[in-house]
């Protein structure tokens, strides 16, 4: 019997890649358009919850298939946001990489760093479908991984963009990434670390919020005519009014939506009032993030919309950068191989 050996990659080894946001984003518009065209496997995340420090700490099992891309395999994320109080992410896991014709396992590595680059990617195919072409204003709130994570990538994307208002509950923050971008980015515009989040949304056209979703921050007054927001945080981040006026609602899976709408009735924030998924309901969905990509949908229609996005996070996203990785780290050498059989 032949020998099964896995590749084992750590986050250094996939830092080490140095993926560009190109190909990533490839990725993730190969895994949208299979979507859109029914060319995969995927179910809502199976998740438990132990609730040790935080109610809503997660370890979500994310399995999912490709078949034009002949990619499979399983994500196993863990998000604890108290861990950073003690020093620790608060996003972990692996990811599992799988033979399509043999089944066999073929690389283990860090999902964390992944996570951020997918996440980041899903936001920016979107954005830059439905922003506004003349989108000079971005509001950024969060400014933790996944903040940096975007504002990379939607600068990269938005090439309009001219001034970047951050702001985040953390004092410093802010002005910490707007620093660190300054010297890392090749952006000539301006970055305004703002003291309220009225300050970093109000006049913005493009919006993302990055937050743990426990504080509904946007309001219908601060999202103004023409506006687009995506949120990796589901639509924890918009009140009822400031969701519900959107003219145009998108989401990545319409399953997985009404899966985490339904999981999260009854839940209460950190003050105990009542935080669903979505205030007020889920909103019309006008499509799905993989038919604006494959041209069924428009994105948009005239400059007055308001257009609001929500991915979830699909695990055919995932896969799809993981499958990239693999052949990535195999053609550079990267990475150590562990003997199974």
């Amino acid at each position: 019997m032949n020998p099964i050996e896995i590749l084992l990659l750590s986050q250094s080894d996939i830092v080490q890649l140095d993926l560009g946001p190109d190909e990533v984003l490839g990725a993730v518009v190969q895994a949208m358009r299979e979507h859109s065209e029914g060319t995969y496997e995927m179910h809502p995340k199976i998740g438990v919850h132990p609730t040790g420090t935080d109610p809503d700490n997660f370890i979500h099992a994310m399995p999912a298939y490709l078949k034009q891309l002949g990619a499979c395999g399983l994500k196993w994320v863990g998000g604890f946001a108290k861990n950073p109080s003690i020093g620790l992410p608060n996003v972990t896991g692996i990811q599992v990489c799988n033979d399509v014709d043999t089944g066999i396992p073929l690389a283990v590595m860090d999902c964390a760093y992944l996570t951020g680059l997918r996440t980041a990617a899903v936001s920016t195919v979107i954005a830059s479908r439905c922003a506004r072409a003349d989108a000079t204003e971005l509001a950024l709130l969060g400014c933790g991984f996944q903040g940096g994570m975007h504002l990379r990538f939607l600068l990269h994307a938005l090439p309009g963009i001219r001034r970047v208002r951050l702001y985040d509950v953390r004092p410093g923050a802010a002005a910490a990434l707007a620093g660190r971008a300054r010297e890392n980015s090749c952006f000539t515009g301006e970055f305004m670390p703002c003291e309220s989040a009225q300050a970093a949304l109000e006049g913005a056209h493009v919006i993302s919020t990055c937050t743990n979703g426990d504080e509904q921050i946007i309001r219908p007054e601060w999202f103004q005519a023409g506006a687009f927001g995506v949120g990796i945080e589901g639509g924890c981040a918009y009140t009822a009014a400031a969701l519900h006026q959107a003219d145009k609602f998108i989401v990545d899976d319409i399953p997985l939506v009404e899966y985490f709408q339904k999981i999260s009735i009854g839940r209460k924030n950190e003050r105990g009032e009542d935080n669903p998924e979505f205030a007020g309901g889920i909103p019309p969905v006008h499509s799905t993030i993989g038919d604006i990509v494959a041209g069924k949908k428009s994105p948009r229609d005239s400059d007055e919309e308001r257009i609001v996005a929500i991915p979830i996070g699909m695990a055919i996203c995932d896969i799809a950068l993981g499958h990239l990785v693999l052949e990535r780290a195999r053609e550079g050498g990267i990475g150590q191989a562990f003997r199974l059989s």
